[in-house]
């Protein structure tokens, strides 16, 4: 747009300098005054009839009447010839009769400087010369009359070509206001949108990194509501487990106390009562596995935390729907067991999505999480969560109802605005379905909305677009790459 400006400044300029050195160089040259130019010889001829007509009515002629007569006849010839040589005059070389009169003047002009040089004294140099001038009366009458004519009607031409002229620069010069006007106000429309485009851009980082930081702090704020369940479903089996060791210990010291060494060849014997033998053989490998399976307990949860709290990475990849489901269960166990009965009904061979891992299962956490509340609030005293997947050709769904008390009529248009809670203070920030439905949106490239069918409690449902083919023969060819990549690490 700036080089179609300069382009237009440059063209202006070169058209206005075209037209006005034009009318310089064209439009003005009437200003020669042609007629004076005629008239002037006319005039001259006029006061050499004059002066020659006195000289002779005179008793005597002097000789210096003689040379003044002789020098105006001088300037009339000067006159004639600058009208026949001047670039000025040119013009008049379309008038017929001026031409007839130059070519006049040419001749009686040869006719008198040979007359005066054979004339024998001054009277008859005056005579010649008057009669060989007379003939330019009536040429030099005519060439003034047409002369005067022709350049009434050049001027009238010129003025009206100047005037077409300077038309044509006003109007030049009005389009060029307006077009320059144009593209200076586009310029500073387009300098606009780029500068409110940055602001927007500024704008959307900003917001970004404050929902980054809200995630953050819901996801913060999700593991300390679930850190007293998690805290209790880590120290039952440790507790268990103590009282397995503890039991191990008290065992393995009776087995040794009843170890008895007979003479020297260090044999050894056991003097342990039968029904003593009998409960130890029993209860000792069951205490084994009580206490690997709690072990097992306490890994899985720590592992799930570390996984939702530490993601290995944030960028986009397949993930496992299963696997996010199974770390929200894990982590909210402790929060809905006492209060509802979680049935999870899956698809099976259930295809993975593109997003980020943990953040399906930070918003389901915070699903399940309201779910029970609903259900605790509402007073009841055993509820139900289901949570079902399936999927079409398109996309999957995961369903998560409760029958709480539901959402009214009048909060379901509210429930996803940032920072609208109905719940007391210090026990909702508002932020929890906000984050969740960005989270889906950014992340999934999906949606979390509320059900139209709320009868008997809520129902949420967030919809993961599938990804395409290609994309998962990428995957599963990875996965199959895989386990011969660990036998050459592990032969």
């Amino acid at each position: 747009m700036f080089v179609a400006l300069v382009l237009f400044v440059v063209l202006y300029a070169i058209l206005s300098t075209s037209i006005v050195r034009q009318l310089e160089d064209e439009r003005f040259s009437y200003r020669e005054n042609l007629v004076w130019a005629v008239f002037q010889i006319q005039r001259q001829f006029f006061v050499i009839q004059r002066n020659v007509e006195a000289a002779l009515g005179r008793d005597g002629i002097s000789d210096e009447a003689v040379e003044k007569i002789l020098l105006d006849y001088e300037i009339l010839v000067s006159r004639a010839y600058l009208l026949r040589d001047g670039d000025g005059f040119k013009v008049l070389f379309s008038i017929p009769e001026v031409v007839s009169l130059i070519e006049l003047i040419e001749t009686q002009i040869e006719k008198t400087d040979l007359a005066l040089s054979k004339a024998e004294n001054s009277e008859a140099k005056l005579t010649e010369l008057y009669r060989l001038l007379e003939p330019l009366d009536d040429a030099l009458q005519q060439a003034v009359v047409r002369t005067t004519n022709f350049v009434s009607v050049y001027n009238a031409n010129n003025i009206s070509s100047l005037k077409t002229d300077i038309q044509s620069l006003s109007y030049l010069f009005f389009v060029g206001v307006v077009v320059m006007a144009v593209l200076t106000g586009f310029m500073i429309r387009q300098r606009q949108r780029v500068f409110a485009a940055d602001i927007a851009a500024q704008k959307a980082r900003q917001e970004q990194e404050v929902i980054e930081e809200a995630a953050d702090y819901a996801k913060m704020h999700a593991l300390g509501t679930l850190a007293g369940g998690v805290a209790h479903e880590i120290n039952t089996p440790a507790q268990y487990i103590q009282n397995n060791l503890e039991f191990l210990s008290d065992s393995f010291s009776d087995l040794v106390g009843s170890i008895q060494r007979d003479g020297s060849d260090q044999s050894v014997r056991l003097t342990l009562e039968k029904d003593k033998l009998d409960f130890l053989t029993e209860e000792i490998p069951m205490a084994l596995d009580e206490s690997i399976q709690g072990l097992n307990r306490i890994a899985e949860i720590v592992r799930g935390i570390r996984k939702f709290a530490h993601p290995d990475n944030d960028a986009i990849e397949l993930i496992s729907i299963a696997e996010e489901i199974d770390t929200a269960i894990t982590l909210t166990r402790s929060q809905v067991k006492h209060i509802a009965d979680l049935e999870l009904d899956m698809q099976p061979n259930l295809i993975e999505v593109n997003g980020r891992r943990n953040h399906l299962s930070q918003a389901l956490i915070n699903l399940i999480v309201n779910a029970s509340q609903a259900i605790q609030e509402r007073g009841q005293r055993r509820g139900s969560i289901k949570l079902s997947v399936n999927s079409d050709d398109k996309n999957v769904y995961i369903r998560l109802r409760d029958n709480g008390g539901g959402v009214p009529e009048e909060l379901r248009d509210r429930i996803f605005d940032y920072f609208f809670t109905t719940k007391e203070r210090g026990v909702g920030t508002g932020q929890g379905l906000p984050i969740c439905r960005k989270l889906i949106q950014d992340d999934f490239n999906g949606d979390l909305t509320l059900s139209s069918d709320n009868a008997g409690g809520a129902e949420f449902v967030i919809r993961l677009p599938k990804p395409e083919q290609k994309i998962l023969q990428e995957s599963s060819e990875k996965m199959d790459a895989g386990p011969r990549d660990l036998n050459a690490l592990h032969p």
